[in-house]
């Protein structure tokens, strides 16, 4: 009997250890779907910003060119590029808006 009580508790250990295993696969199975799925969502926001960013940049560079730009005491906003006479005649106007 005491045999026979030996390979029962060993069975039952092993099982047990074979569960506690199968358990922590899956467990980091699970986590490596979801980092997975954490880098191609990352992946793709990162192309998306990569997009706007060139794109910004180009219609920065067209309106820079368009408008002569190097020097001339301009700024250039997202709406496109405003010189110094037009700068002031805003500022004018919101003066003469805040005033009232």
């Amino acid at each position: 009997m005491n045999d026979k009580g030996n390979s029962a508790r060993k069975t039952r250990k092993l099982q047990a250890s074979r569960d506690r295993w199968k358990h922590r696969s899956a467990a980091k199975q699970e986590e490596i779907r979801q980092l997975r799925v954490t880098v191609r969502d990352l992946f793709n926001s990162r192309e998306y910003w990569k997009s706007c960013v060139q794109e910004l940049e180009q219609q920065l560079q067209t309106v820079q060119e368009g408008h002569g730009v190097g020097g001339l005491g301009g700024w250039i906003f997202f709406g496109g590029y405003m010189d110094k006479q037009t700068i002031a005649r805003m500022l004018r106007t919101a003066s003469a808006l805040s005033s009232e």
